[in-house]
């Protein structure tokens, strides 16, 4: 077991069937203005995993990420696999706010992530 993840969502994510995953990775979160403006990056090292049903980013038991299929943010986000090693992930931190938020993960698995990315979107 992956220590950012808490024994009872590494359990979840199992029985829902991991297809990909990555741990020790590292991703940045990038928070925008409206205006697109920097307001602030942070550095994290953690555990990316997708399974049938989810995309799960996690630093030591916080969930950056925890999109369900049918969640609004799965269809407001853009997926872009931005170079082999990198995963981007950009979308509005909130359906009414102008602010928003860009995962860059870095991981091996960029590719085949965004594969399984597809299949349940």
């Amino acid at each position: 077991m992956s220590k950012h993840l808490t024994e009872k969502f590494a359990n979840k994510l199992e029985k829902e069937g991991i297809q990909v995953k990555d741990n020790g990775i590292r991703f940045t979160v990038t928070h925008l203005n409206g205006k697109g403006k920097v307001l602030g990056r942070d550095w994290y090292k953690g555990y990316i995993g997708i399974t049938d049903k989810r995309l799960a980013l996690v630093s030591e038991g916080t969930k950056f990420l925890n999109i369900k299929r049918g969640d609004e943010r799965f269809s407001s986000a853009q997926f872009v696999e931005d170079n082999v090693a990198c995963l981007e992930v950009k979308y509005l931190e909130e359906p009414d706010s102008k602010r928003s938020l860009i995962f860059h993960i870095y991981t091996s698995k960029a590719h085949d992530i965004l594969k399984q990315l597809e299949k349940i979107t």
